[in-house]
């Protein structure tokens, strides 16, 4: 017990006077909770409405995530100009930590010509999913105002009207979707089982199989949430499950279920990739890296 206490009280001092840090929020979250977070999004989703991207059969997504824009924002703006000269990319999702720390929203979305608003459909379209960076120092009322909500669905449709891929954004930035996210996604999946989509795709920022506690204790499911959530995606035949969070690339198949970890793309990485899919009969990947 002292020893832990000795070993808190040094991480605490180390980190006193780095602005990127939040003891706060690693260990105990400084952003509202994750039930009032889902209640403003759903809030916000309802003034939108539905969101059905209208896409060829076989259509590109670009994903990248973790960028943590600081001073510098090379990859990230790299990264848009890749998805933007696709031909055959519908639309982008960035699995959050989009900044590192507190005041770089601004930074972020003002290096490249990317809408805020992930609702905005057309070839500029970005899906963005919040992650524990972008809740630390409070900031959920900075990330809500300029993305809107933190909890949503949309799909794609072929010009004919033809159901393909149906695409799940859910919260986990402080490491739990709390017992209404868990609800609503339940009632998502249920709502949605009769459509017979093509694919059915989670996205989200913390991976679902914790190995270590190297991502701190607000920032990873616990384990009965872990079995709870895997459980559920695997009842309702959910294809994929998309994150980052883990800053390394880890594919894992369990319950029927893939469950893809995605690189960082943040500009200190020595080696910075992000996921080119083609969606179609089959769901098909590579990995980029950006700095070749």
């Amino acid at each position: 017990m002292k020893r832990n206490l000795f070993f808190l009280g040094v991480v605490a001092a180390l980190t006193a006077c780095n602005p990127n840090y939040d003891m706060a929020g690693m260990f105990n979250g400084s952003s509202e909770r994750a039930d009032k977070r889902l209640a403003e999004s759903l809030a916000y989703d309802e003034k939108v409405g539905e969101i059905h991207l209208v896409v060829p059969e076989d259509y590109t997504v670009y994903v990248c995530t973790d960028t943590h824009v600081d001073s510098t924002t090379n990859n990230w703006r790299k990264f848009v100009k890749a998805y933007k000269a696709d031909g055959k990319c519908e639309f982008a999702v960035h699995l959050g930590d989009l900044i590192n720390a507190k005041n770089n929203f601004d930074r972020f979305f003002n290096a490249a010509t990317v809408s805020p608003a992930g609702y905005i459909a057309g070839k500029d379209t970005m899906f963005y999913v919040v992650g524990n960076h972008d809740l630390y120092f409070n900031q959920w009322p900075e990330y809500k105002r300029y993305v809107g909500t933190s909890t949503y669905w949309f799909d794609t449709r072929t010009y004919g009207g033809k159901l393909l891929d149906l695409y799940i954004c859910i919260d986990s930035g402080e490491g739990t979707l709390g017992a209404d996210g868990l609800a609503w996604l339940r009632s998502i999946l249920q709502e949605k089982a009769d459509k017979k989509y093509r694919h059915t795709i989670i996205l989200t920022h913390t991976h679902m199989f914790k190995q270590d506690d190297s991502q701190g204790h607000t920032s990873n499911y616990s384990m009965e949430e872990t079995y709870e959530i895997a459980s559920l995606l695997s009842e309702f035949g959910v294809d994929e499950y998309w994150s980052g969070h883990d800053h390394s690339r880890e594919i894992t198949k369990y319950g029927g279920v893939t469950y893809v970890v995605v690189d960082a793309l943040e500009d200190p990485a020595e080696e910075a990739y992000y996921m080119k899919v083609n969606m179609g009969k089959q769901i098909q990947r590579e990995f980029i890296n950006i700095k070749e």
